[in-house]
């Protein structure tokens, strides 16, 4: 992916190498997205056009004038008929002019009557907020139910944050042009652009010698197969995985991480949780090992054992999570074992990190939702959700760590490396209790197999992302819970 100034500057370089000119990437840009709104919507006859006055509205003319040609009823709804035209945006509008088609205001045009609109108001090169007319635009176009077509992004969406400005148009499809920007796939964003495409308008290859990646689009179904396991192993091969959480009442969170890592194919698993929580997380599978020993000493021997550590899902804050989380910070900082941290104990790390400017956390992953982003960052869930890329940097740098900051288009980012990942896959269905602790169990299996922090963060948010796309093509989206990630993660993992 690549924001939208790499885009600005490296297309016309990139178009001209691919002996095309801008004009040209123009007509593509409307050829392209007539075809996808061709096969989207075929029942569709008439489409109403909506365009501002830049490089975006262009390629919403060279749509209609296409639509025109091809017997559909087209209205062209300007947001300003007196504004003159520059540049290859007034080519295209002359061309839907010599065509016979009419510039009316949108204010003359009745758009719960189309098929179809297009949203061609607002492009890449939209800086702060957005004027009050093309607020009052795209609030009339979200009150109507028609589907609309967003090319490029949804105007008014900022192309690198993917935060309405302070509005966005609600797209049902989004076509956007030469290369993915970062801010239409995670967040609030996918909301807004609803099914995304690509079109990179035949230059990707040119494009892609001269810009730099801002962040990279990653599913389950990219990643590289894991290795084929030794004939000759045993399940001293595969890892040791300690889980550490389920304060009183609350064993079922740590429960689900251990389940998971064994569905996601760790060797060995043990849980040290609350004496009073210790049924709940063994009862119907043997498989968990128990810490029966409470105290400081058994905690020590049970990270003495391990080779990959959990810690927080269940975990609570009280006086017993909060010593057994000082007691594992401690030891991670003198051992060098991989951790991962969850749920409460990421509330106690800000905490800690609130009390404490020195904080070393080598080989450590955090995975917090935006609510726990917000605490680590003491600000705002709305200040994290504005910028999940800026957020989930802030927290790696800030804490020394990879972070895994879920949510839709969960993303991935670490202090040893600018690079930042987002998981193209996963639902909304997976918005339930539980699913939290199943990840963090999946990742922490993925690192006690032997993959490195961020790479075990990739691969195991991948993983569990896919297992809910499973679940959800099989029985929906709707009801499902935690647990049914089980089975599809070990089919994912044995038929990558």
């Amino acid at each position: 992916m690549h924001n939208a100034a790499q885009v600005r500057e490296h297309e016309a370089a990139a178009a001209q190498a691919q002996n095309a000119s801008l004009f040209d990437l123009m007509q593509r840009a409307g050829a392209g997205a007539f075809k996808h709104l061709l096969e989207r919507y075929p029942l569709a006859t008439k489409l109403i056009v909506l365009v501002g006055w830049g490089n975006n509205a262009g390629d919403g003319y060279i749509l209609a004038n296409l639509a025109h040609q091809h017997g559909l009823c087209v209205e062209l709804a300007c947001a300003d008929p007196a504004r003159i035209l520059t540049g290859d945006a007034l080519l295209a509008q002359q061309l839907c002019l010599q065509a016979g088609l009419q510039l009316v205001s949108w204010q003359q045009v009745d758009c719960s009557k189309a098929d179809v609109l297009v949203d061609a108001l607002l492009g890449t090169g939209l800086r702060g907020e957005i004027r009050p007319l093309m607020q009052n635009i795209i609030e009339h176009l979200n009150q109507v139910t028609v589907p609309i077509l967003s090319l490029d992004l949804p105007s008014g969406l900022d192309a690198d944050t993917g935060s309405p400005m302070p509005v966005a148009v609600k797209a049902a499809s989004t076509v956007s042009f030469v290369a993915l920007k970062p801010g239409l796939v995670t967040g609030i964003a996918k909301t807004y652009c609803g099914e995304l495409v690509l079109d990179e308008l035949g230059i990707s290859h040119a494009f892609s010698q001269l810009a730099t990646s801002s962040a990279e689009l990653v599913s389950w179904a990219s990643l590289a197969p894991l290795s084929v396991r030794d004939k000759h192993a045993n399940k001293g091969h595969f890892g040791r995985l300690l889980c550490i959480g389920g304060n009183r009442g609350m064993g079922g969170a740590i429960r689900l991480s251990a389940e998971a890592a064994l569905r996601s194919g760790v060797g060995l698993v043990k849980v040290f949780c609350h004496e009073q929580s210790q049924w709940q997380v063994s009862t119907g599978r043997p498989e968990i090992m128990l810490n029966i020993d409470s105290g400081t000493a058994a905690l020590k021997a049970a990270l003495d054992w391990c080779t990959c550590i959990v810690l927080g899902p269940g975990l609570g804050t009280d006086s017993w999570a909060q010593s057994q989380f000082e007691q594992v910070l401690c030891y991670v900082q003198l051992s060098q074992k991989p951790l991962l941290i969850d749920a409460d104990g990421l509330n106690l790390l800000a905490l800690k990190k609130a009390q404490s400017t020195h904080l070393s956390l080598p080989m450590c992953i955090v995975t917090p939702h935006p609510g726990e982003a917000a605490r680590l960052l003491d600000t705002r869930v709305k200040d994290i959700e504005q910028n999940r890329y800026r957020a989930c940097q802030d927290i790696a740098q800030q804490y020394g760590v990879v972070v895994v900051l879920k949510g839709a288009g969960t993303v991935i980012g670490s202090s040893q490396t600018n690079e930042v990942q987002v998981c193209a896959d996963g639902n909304p269905g997976m918005a339930t209790a539980g699913m939290g602790d199943v990840l963090s169990g999946v990742i922490a299996a993925m690192i006690a197999q032997g993959l490195v922090a961020q790479l075990a963060a990739t691969y195991g948010v991948c993983l569990h992302a896919a297992a809910g796309d499973r679940v959800a093509s099989i029985y929906g989206q709707r009801g499902m819970i935690a647990g049914d990630l089980f089975e599809p993660l070990r089919t994912l993992l044995n038929y990558q």
